[in-house]
C-alpha cells in the first residue's frame, strides 16, 4: 500500500507491504475488545508518496449506542479471563472520541458534541 504505514511497538513507523492484488483492512479498538486481543486495533498513518495510484476506502461501522461490546465466549484461551471489561458501545466511543480532541472548553472543543445521529 503506498503511503499506509503500521506504529510497531518500539515506536517507529514500517511501512506496510505493497503486494498486488491484496486487501488491507485496519481494524478498530471494539473488534480488539471483541476478539480478547487476538486482532488488535493498529496506530497508522498515510504518507504522501508519488508510486502511482492508490485507492482508499474509509469505512466506519458503528455498533448501535447501547450494544454491549465484551469479549466473545470463543476468543479467550482456556483459562484466560476477558482482558476488557464490558462497555456499551455509544458511551464508550464518545469518551474515546472526547479524549482525542479533548473537553469541551476552547475552540478544538467546541467541536466535540455528540453526533446528530447518536442522540436519542
Amino acid at each position: 500500500m503506498p503511503g499506509l504505514e503500521v506504529h510497531r511497538r518500539d515506536g517507529t513507523w514500517a511501512p506496510v507491504a505493497d503486494e498486488p492484488d491484496t486487501f488491507v483492512v485496519n481494524l478498530g479498538d471494539s473488534i480488539a475488545r471483541l476478539t480478547n486481543d487476538r486482532w488488535r486495533s493498529t496506530v497508522h498513518r498515510v504518507t504522501t508518496v508519488d508510486r502511482g495510484r492508490r485507492r482508499s476506502l474509509a469505512f466506519f461501522p458503528v455498533a448501535n449506542w447501547d450494544a454491549r461490546i465484551e469479549c466473545l465466549p470463543t476468543c479467550p484461551e482456556p483459562g484466560e479471563s476477558p482482558r476488557h471489561e464490558p462497555v456499551l458501545a455509544g458511551p464508550w466511543l464518545m469518551s474515546k472520541f472526547q479524549r482525542s480532541v479533548g473537553s469541551n472548553d476552547g475552540p478544538v472543543g467546541d467541536r466535540a458534541r455528540t453526533p446528530r445521529c447518536w442522540t436519542r
